[in-house]
């Protein structure tokens, strides 16, 4: 493998922390070992912090270009032996994927044995657990902070029980979390049983507002519909340091936020998935919304999250990082520290001008979350209306893939032409080149270090650098409602015309991150609702990906020359009319091979995105120095 070097001027705090000296570093603080980039689809083994083995996909996927990328799906690999685990944790099955052992409600399997649920979770090194710390996003400046709320999905057989806290202070769940309700407006959502979240269930935690919030142009309701956790905005409204949102179940759940919540009526909404703090990690490439065309831009900016104290963190910028209260600025180019608290976040916002904080590097002594955005995106020629609020939680250096395919969501075009999708791409390494499947003039042929490449085309395609050491991140956008010629029908919400969709910024997952199981929500406030599924060729084809309400999913349509990858998209609901009696709401997708998934969900001028889940498994050991 490549040597990677600290620089000098790193602060040598961190150096020691991490075991980096002034020697050439081999490993990511997120992992001390690396897992082969080859995906056995049925095996549930990787490698953890402290070389262990651990409950999730082992990757295997040869990532040349070669004869195409082929996904082994052979069970006998799985866990301990001949004893491995089911596909969705709740049972220890044999080399044959018989069931041994079926674990009780409140367990979980990892590495061949049941175990309580939570430490299975964690093993598993996916997307659901069981504690989250959750930072409020930034929202549009020309609006009142809106409505701030977190969903939990329990796909678990057991109840929930649920505890949330800020800045050391309990909270009463009682007062703000609320179980989805088909048929019933969220303001008359009944609050959490007695016993916890039922299996199957969807809670909303509303967490804070400005009361009495409106839409200025609008004057439709941003506050949350029911009581809230703070009744209070908790976002900041520049630079500066606050207390995050911590969430702790004892069952695991998948987590997402949204702001503003009931975001098809504010014009302004985003989504992100949650990540556990159980896969959060010490090293990071900042990717971010690009400014986008409104006039001034955002601002854009990065939020830095803590899970231990005494967490101290170096920050790289590659756009000034603007000083707030309690927090110094760092220049573009320099380099700063700061230290964090359990529990407390920065933000750190930039000029609005043409300032990218893309490409900013992070490196921390103990685990942190990154998460980036836009205040106001704008991707847009012309001055019509649109633009929104944009958000994500950025994954660690490394689990990034050297290897992504790009599948493009639903096209809103009247005609139904394919749309012409915008794509960003940021360097993790040096010297990185990029292989597209099929070639696509102009994308990127190489990749920096904290290089920003934007690029946009109406093709699916792959795209695959020389090998695991040179990672890189991929992001997808949808742009402005205001196509030429209209969108097709799926918009209902008044106050604007009824053009589909509007601006959004989802991160991709490489394929050795896919699942073979989701368990995800779709927001009942959204006239549409589409899937993005992506799949990978075992040695024994293609494996069916089913969807709870939709049965097994067709339409397939082949990526790149190899056919080594297949996309499709999917309508739960369009119009307000579900598809084959689909709601919005709680889901499930299943598939004997690993998939990727993306939610979307559109309304006029007004749309949500965000990846269902997946693996976050280290896939490289690459460590990028922050100085």
């Amino acid at each position: 493998m490549d040597s990677f070097v600290a620089s000098p001027r790193s602060a040598p705090w961190l150096l020691v922390a991490l075991g980096l000296g002034c020697a050439s570093a081999g490993t990511d603080g997120d992992s001390s070992t690396s897992v082969s980039t080859t995906l056995s689809t049925n095996s549930t083994t990787a490698t953890s912090e402290d070389e262990s083995t651990t409950d999730a996909t082992d990757e295997t996927a040869d990532t040349s270009t070669e004869g195409g990328l082929k996904f082994d799906v052979d069970v006998t690999d799985m866990g301990l032996g001949e004893l491995g685990c089911s596909q969705d944790l709740r049972a220890v099955v044999d080399g044959s994927g018989n069931v041994v052992e079926q674990c009780a409600p409140d367990e979980g399997c990892d590495d061949g044995e049941c175990v309580p649920a939570c430490q299975a979770a964690a093993s598993s090194q996916a997307n659901f657990g069981c504690h989250f710390i959750v930072p409020t996003p930034p929202s549009w400046v020309g609006s009142p902070p809106p409505c701030f709320a977190t969903f939990l999905t329990n796909s678990w057989d057991h109840s929930v029980q649920l505890q949330v806290a800020r800045d050391g202070v309990d909270l009463d769940v009682s007062i703000f979390a609320r179980v989805v309700t088909p048929g019933l407006a969220p303001e008359a959502w009944p609050g959490l049983p007695q016993e916890g979240l039922p299996p199957d269930s969807v809670a909303v935690l509303f967490l804070s507002h400005q009361p009495n919030a409106v839409h200025p142009q609008q004057m439709t309701p941003l506050y949350c519909p029911s009581p809230t956790a703070v009744e209070a905005s908790t976002e900041l409204v520049a630079s500066g340091r606050s207390a995050a949102f911590e969430i702790t179940t004892d069952i695991p759940v998948t987590a997402y936020d949204m702001m503003p919540f009931g975001g098809a009526y504010s014009y302004i909404p985003s989504a992100e998935l949650l990540y556990p703090t159980s896969v959060w990690g010490t090293n990071y490439v900042a990717i971010t919304p690009p400014p986008g065309t409104h006039n001034p831009p955002g601002p854009l900016w990065l939020q830095i999250v803590a899970l231990e104290d005494d967490t101290m963190v170096e920050v790289a910028p590659t756009a000034q990082l603007l000083a707030g209260d309690g927090l110094v600025g760092i220049p573009q180019g320099d380099s700063g520290q700061v230290t964090l608290a359990a529990g407390e976040f920065v933000q750190w916002e930039v000029p609005q001008d043409d300032s990218d904080p893309s490409g900013t590097r992070v490196l921390s002594n103990k685990p942190i979350a990154l998460h980036t955005g836009n205040r106001f995106l704008r991707l847009q020629p012309t001055p019509n209306p649109g633009g929104e609020s944009a958000h994500q939680q950025n994954t660690s250096v490394a689990t990034l893939g050297n290897l992504y395919v790009a599948a493009p969501y639903e096209t809103r075009r009247a005609d139904l032409q394919p749309e012409d999708i915008a794509y960003r791409f940021v360097g993790a390494v040096d010297g990185t080149t990029l292989e597209f499947d099929p070639p696509l003039v102009g994308a990127p042929a190489t990749l920096e270090l904290g290089e920003i490449v934007d690029f946009t085309t109406t093709e699916r395609f792959r795209v695959t650098s020389q090998d695991d050491q040179h990672p890189f991140s991929m992001a997808q956008l949808m742009g402005t409602a205001n196509l030429v010629g209209g969108t097709r029908p799926g918009a209902t919400a008044p106050g604007f015309a009824m053009l589909l969709g509007d601006e959004e910024f989802v991160l991709m997952l490489p394929p050795a991150q896919f699942l073979q199981r989701y368990v995800f929500f779709t927001d009942p406030a959204y006239a549409t609702t589409n899937l993005v599924l992506t799949r990978g060729a075992t040695d024994e084809g293609f494996a069916d990906v089913t969807v709870d309400c939709l049965g097994v999913i067709g339409d397939w349509q082949s990526v790149g020359l190899d056919g080594a990858f297949e996309v499709t998209t999917v309508d739960l609901v369009r119009a307000d009319v579900g598809v084959n009696g689909c709601e919005n709401g709680l889901h499930t997708a299943t598939s004997e091979g690993p998939f990727g998934l993306t939610v979307w969900g559109l309304d006029s001028f007004s749309s949500y995105g965000y990846p269902a889940g997946g693996n976050s498994i280290s896939l490289n050991d690459v460590v990028v120095p922050a100085g």
